[in-house]
């Protein structure tokens, strides 16, 4: 089980930006497979938007350190796990959506 650090559960994105990011998050996870796992979302996409992945997550983690990213390149897929603290939970469901 992961542990997070006590960091205020706050993303410091708002109006425009905050719709742009999510903007920016939905098309490069358009088309994914999404399961809900007990901290977040576990998305699995094709290995080749790694790149992209990588440099949003960052981007991400700089507007809201309370979020938590792990990339797992497996063969042609990368599958990505966003993580937040409980109160968290609306921002990463904003962001991502929920699993179908």
């Amino acid at each position: 089980m992961c542990q997070f650090r006590l960091v205020a559960v706050a993303c410091s994105l708002s109006g425009d930006g905050l719709g742009g990011r999510t903007a920016q998050w939905q098309r490069l996870i358009d088309g994914t497979e999404r399961q809900e796992t007990d901290e977040g979302i576990r998305l699995t996409l094709p290995a080749d938007r790694a790149g992209a992945v990588a440099a949003l997550a960052a981007a991400e983690r700089r507007f809201c350190p309370s979020f938590g990213f792990r990339l797992h390149l497996d063969g042609p897929v990368l599958h990505l796990q966003a993580r937040a603290p409980s109160e968290g939970a609306a921002l990463l469901a904003e962001l991502f959506g929920s699993a179908v």
